[in-house]
């Protein structure tokens, strides 16, 4: 889905700067409905000669409006509007943050970015995954995009595109990438989240991303046309409409279409999507409804690597290079509905709910990663045929109420969750051959199968999760304490997917407590510091153990953060300190039984930067420290190792200038850089540090009497050939040199 060349974009759902109410509490959860929207002029601040001047500089590529203004609007109604964009557009004041609601990022006791449709436009980024890996330094590439698949890593972990959640709620995206069409905000919350969201399908623990699609903000008429090296072409539409006598009803409607060839040797893509999205925003009630449909299709999709133990690495080869055979193909297919609803029952009391169904089929021939068996680049492959399906419903309710005690603020959440999914899985293997990552074997077909099952029923999880959080305010707002727990219950069971009989069965639960607090003794400066909970589905022991019916409960993974930010009216920063616990199983080499008493710890400090450091120059970026450790492991043998796939250090630092000589001409660079990350727990096995380099333009004019905007951009400037390294011991190659440009036109 091309959608990421051709990036549209709707004027942000942003509204009037947020105003916290008289008792000090921050916002009520969201919705993602947006109020009706009327022209208005952009946003002002403190500090505004130099907010005035970007805003200025932007003015024919970028366009925020607020919302007309009530009269006396109902906390759930305070809701309804994402966070404004700070100043330079890239990035949201604030974002979701589970069943706490939208908070203004100096209220917010965690690390929170929001990036901004705007960001994922100027990027032109096919996907939610480039978006991040090319802004956040905490996040890198598990699996690239020259794959059918997404897969992240943030904060030293591994966190699946599956993991991705829809407007609040898991289990709604497709399971191999999201295409941002539809998108008007990626928030990425770092470190665990169950008390926040409820468990991840597969309890992810670096972080959590959530994407809120787009409202109708005002009507709009875009269409963008695309092109990324070597052959890919795509167009994109983008339309958006109010009606009703107050405007209370919205359509936005979302399309586009891309394909060709791309960079890597005989690789070819083809991906299209379409969403429609409509809302409406009366005096208490607040509704919205969502259709999004994605179909992917790449050819030769190029695989990563796992090396034998005990071998040095080879020198990574030309990214253009793909062992992938003429044979290989993958498609993807899926369909999403989600609707969600609030009522204000009194002017601080709202119930609120949503539910959602996706539907997910796929077929691919692939080798699912060859084997590196020596230094020369020899390596041996396979070739896998599979074909499934999951379907999946996901749904939550819950009311809000805000109240004082005295002079004390509160607002009180109780909130259930629910998803259940079940799986499809149908398999052809065939015999190994042998090749070489440099110089690649092409077979004529995959020869004869060595084994295959049909396609049938092969598991099922079910998540149920009630929450519970208050949000305590005193001092004026100067001081949040911010309180609760959620109980979560995990029900997953695996199927033979021939007789279709149940081979395993797990049922357990696990209760996980938070509680986090924010200092603000200046507007322009707070404290925070959280503990918080990570909820993984409890581990099945493998067959060398004695207790292999064993059944582990929900295993929690424990970080403890502290930090501060800053908001000088223009520029924002935030520096943090985090310790993340995660358990992991071992078998004693004694009594050979299999527990959860080994454990990796991630200790780390990032700091985070965004907005105008100058008159028209502006920033987004920032580095990650990370010591990741394998404090306690199988027989003490690798205690104290690096962990694998964890850096010691990544940079991101993106620049942007609007050029004084020539009038809406705006450059952009960009810096991307990791240190030597492990492959093996016995650290033999390393990746070597990488950098990369990016620049690009754009260009903002009319065109009769059309505001148009011109963008290109290249990628990894000097073709840097580099290996990224993944915490399952999996590496890939970096993207090759590439090229993407687009032009925009507001009809």
């Amino acid at each position: 889905m091309c959608a990421s060349l051709l990036l549209t974009t709707v004027p942000s759902l942003a509204q009037s700067p947020e105003q916290p109410p008289a008792s000090g509490a921050a916002p009520l959860p969201p919705v993602v409905v947006a109020a009706p929207q009327h022209r208005a002029t952009p946003v002002r601040r403190p500090s505004s000669s130099r907010a005035a001047r970007s805003s200025a500089s932007h003015q024919a590529s970028r366009r925020e409006h607020a919302p007309a203004p009530a009269a006396t609007p109902t906390a759930g109604a305070q809701q309804a509007a994402l966070p404004v964009p700070y100043i330079g557009g890239q990035v949201a004041r604030g974002g979701q943050l589970g069943l706490l609601g939208n908070k203004d990022y100096m209220d917010t006791p965690y690390s929170l970015t929001s990036y901004t449709e705007k960001t994922i436009r100027d990027q032109q980024a096919t996907s939610v995954a480039e978006v991040l890996t090319n802004s956040d330094p905490s996040v890198r590439a598990a699996i690239g995009s020259s794959n059918r698949y997404d897969a992240l890593t943030i904060r030293g972990f591994r966190v699946e595109n599956s993991e991705i959640a829809l407007n609040g709620l898991y289990g709604l995206v497709p399971a191999y990438r999201v295409n941002p069409a539809p998108i008007e905000r990626i928030e990425l919350l770092k470190g665990p989240g169950a008390f926040l969201n409820g468990m991840a399908p597969q309890g992810s623990i670096g972080g959590t991303v959530n994407v809120v699609t787009k409202r109708a903000a005002e009507d709009l008429t875009r269409l963008t046309a695309g092109y990324i090296s070597d052959g890919r072409f795509g167009t994109e539409l983008d339309l958006a409409r109010r009606y009703g006598e107050q405007k209370e009803w919205g359509v936005r409607f979302n399309g586009g279409i891309d394909g060709g060839n791309t960079s890597i040797d005989r690789q070819s893509t083809r991906n299209g999507v379409g969403s429609l999205g409509v809302d409406y925003h009366g005096e208490r009630f607040r509704w919205s409804a969502d259709i999004i449909s994605q179909d992917d299709w790449m050819k030769a999709a190029q695989r990563g690597y796992t090396p034998v133990p005990g071998i040095a690495m080879p020198k990574a080869p030309d990214p253009r290079i793909n062992l992938a055979q003429p044979f290989d193909r993958a498609r993807s297919q899926s369909l999403t509905g989600l609707t969600r609803a609030e009522y204000d029952l009194s002017n601080s009391v709202t119930v609120f709910g949503a539910i959602g169904a996706n539907q997910f089929r796929y077929d691919k021939q692939e080798d699912p990663g060859a084997t590196i068996l020596n230094t020369a680049g020899d390596a041996r492959g396979t070739s896998r045929f599979q074909t499934g399906k999951s379907e999946g419903v996901s749904g939550e309710a819950g009311v809000r109420a805000r109240f004082d005690t005295g002079p004390v603020g509160h607002e009180v959440v109780v909130s259930g969750s629910a998803l259940d999914r079940t799986d499809w899985l149908g398999q052809t293997n065939y015999a190994t051959y042998l090749t070489n990552i440099y110089r690649p074997t092409l077979l004529a077909s995959p020869g004869t199968p060595v084994s295959t099952f049909p396609e049938g029923k092969s598991g099922f999880l079910g998540l149920r999760s009630v929450g519970v959080a208050d949000t305590i305010t005193t001092m004026g707002g100067m001081l949040q304490v911010i309180v609760g727990a959620r109980q979560q219950q995990v029900i997953a069971s695996s199927f033979d997917p021939v007789s279709g009989l149940e081979t395993t069965h797990y049922d357990a639960s696990a209760t996980s407590p938070s509680i986090a607090l924010v200092v603000r003794p200046i507007k322009e400066f707070s404290l925070y510091a959280n503990y918080i909970e990570g909820l993984t589905p409890g581990p099945t022991p493998p067959s060398g153990a004695v207790n292999t019916n064993a059944v582990f409960a929900p295993f929690k993974t424990r970080q403890v953060e502290v930090g501060t930010k800053l908001d000088l009216g223009g520029f924002g920063a935030s520096l943090s300190a985090f310790q993340i616990s995660l358990p992991s199983g071992v078998i004693d080499p004694i009594t050979k039984i299999y527990s959860l008493d080994g454990e990796q710890r991630n200790r780390g400090v990032e700091l985070n930067t965004f907005g105008e450091v100058a008159p028209g120059v502006r920033v987004l970026g920032g580095v990650t420290w990370l010591d990741a450790r394998l404090t306690q492991t199988q027989g003490h043998l690798y205690d104290g190792n690096r962990a694998i796939g964890a850096p010691d250090l990544q940079g991101n630092l993106g620049v942007e200038w609007d050029t004084p000589f020539v009038p809406g001409l705006t450059a952009t660079a960009r810096a991307i850089y990791t240190s030597r990350a492990y492959v093996s727990a016995d650290n033999i096995q390393s990746v070597p540090a990488w950098a990369t380099f990016d620049i690009g333009a754009r260009y903002a004019t009319s065109l009769a009497g059309r505001p148009t905007t011109f963008r290109a951009s290249l990628t990894n400037l000097f073709d840097k050939h580099y290996w990224i390294g993944n915490p399952t011991g999996y590496v890939i190659s970096g993207m090759p040199r590439t090229l993407w440009l687009s032009m925009t036109v507001d009809f």
